[in-house]
């Protein structure tokens, strides 16, 4: 009964929720409002992010980063976007809430036909994880547009930063632990969901430093290669993996059941092998900032300590 409530009732519920939101939007929306240029955009973030006093130098160098070119951006048309939809920057936090909920679904679910048979039953389940990847790449993309909304509408506060903050770890939290009451963290054997703990615990590590160091005072920040945008890169590129190779069995199934012994050595390689790759790569590159931001922030806070 509790497996077919989860199954059925869980996803009508995230449904529910969602079209909740659009509706009791459509009364905000503004198709005719004036806004700030991309460029000045960038401007104040890096403004609000400790970059005031080389402002133009970071904004040079930004605009040379993938960051510069193509999350900002993205970023700041996805908030025209949402804003001409009604939508305001805590609705846009909850509905990346809700479609981490069912990203974390979504694993479970596609993750029951890991160990069935690999060129018949399994890509059926398996080729979800396609879905699931695009999904985890586009909250990555709307993570920014409630602060962006904010920034545009110039009602940026303290409690929408400590909302979305919040609902970013959730959602961190699900993308994870999903994996771990499937079959998707066993690898030849042996059981490695100790990494993905692991894995959470750096990751919340490593944001609570930076909570921590701006309640200390310290609002110039350095990012390193463990940000949320990196993790999401991350994540959804072996989700994107696991899903095309069983996509492209499953069509081969469909359109020829003989064909499909030409992707054994390829689709048994991937669904072998990505999900251990992909915890190994996060957790080393989990550690590597841990350790690198760790080092940076104490190494500001002992100037700090020695101007009081």
């Amino acid at each position: 009964m509790t497996d077919l409530i989860f199954k059925i009732g869980f996803p009508i519920v995230l449904i529910i929720l969602l079209i909740i939101i659009f509706i009791s939007s459509r009364s905000n929306k503004n198709s005719n409002q004036e806004f700030m240029s991309c460029d000045e955009f960038i401007k104040d973030w890096l403004k609000d992010h400790g970059q005031a006093h080389k402002l133009e130098e970071q904004f040079i160098q930004m605009k040379k980063d993938p960051s510069g070119l193509l999350y900002m951006p993205m970023t700041y048309k996805g908030a025209k976007f949402f804003i001409k939809l009604g939508l305001t920057p805590n609705k846009v936090s909850f509905i990346n809430l809700i479609l981490s909920f069912f990203i974390f679904y979504g694993v479970i679910m596609a993750g029951e036909g890991h160990t069935l048979d690999l060129l018949t039953k399994q890509p059926f389940y398996g080729a979800w994880f396609f879905a699931i990847g695009l999904l985890v790449i586009f909250t990555g993309i709307i993570d920014g547009v409630d602060g962006a909304i904010a920034r545009l509408l110039d009602i940026k506060s303290k409690s929408g930063a400590w909302l979305d903050n919040v609902i970013d770890r959730v959602s961190d939290t699900l993308m994870l632990v999903c994996l771990i009451p499937t079959s998707l963290s066993i690898f030849i054997n042996y059981d490695f969901k100790w990494m993905i703990w692991t894995n959470i615990i750096l990751i919340f590590i490593y944001e609570y430093m930076r909570a921590r160091h701006e309640g200390l005072g310290m609002h110039e920040t350095k990012p390193f290669v463990g940000e949320r945008i990196t993790r999401i890169l991350v994540i959804s590129s072996f989700f994107l993996a696991y899903g095309v190779s069983s996509l492209a069995v499953l069509i081969t199934g469909l359109i020829n059941s003989s064909a499909t012994s030409i992707w054994t050595a390829s689709h048994t390689g991937i669904i072998t092998w990505s999900m251990f790759i992909y915890q190994i790569s996060l957790l080393g590159i989990m550690i590597y900032s841990v350790i690198g931001f760790a080092k940076y922030i104490w190494k500001n806070l002992k100037k700090m300590d020695k101007e009081m």
